[in-house]
């Protein structure tokens, strides 16, 4: 839902995501329902260990129409 409100109702051409890059269940997840892997952010933000890398994946409004919104509602119907 946020995704069709991103796209579709705020206009959006982009939607991105990060995550720590040892936090491999959501790289995974949101690999899963179409993000595209960007590339790696290295020792961009703090931690409480110190600091951390990030993996940056993304979702662009063509692949959004093309492909992934008709994916994601055969997962919830």
């Amino acid at each position: 839902m946020l995704l069709s409100a991103a796209f579709e109702d705020f206009g959006m051409e982009r939607v991105e995501f990060r995550a720590d890059a040892r936090n491999k269940k959501s790289i995974n997840a949101m690999l899963g329902i179409g993000c595209v892997f960007e590339g790696t952010l290295r020792n961009n933000c703090s931690a409480s260990f110190g600091r951390r890398d990030s993996v940056v994946l993304s979702i662009i409004k063509t692949d959004w129409e093309k492909a992934i919104k008709a994916a994601l509602l055969k997962k919830i119907v």
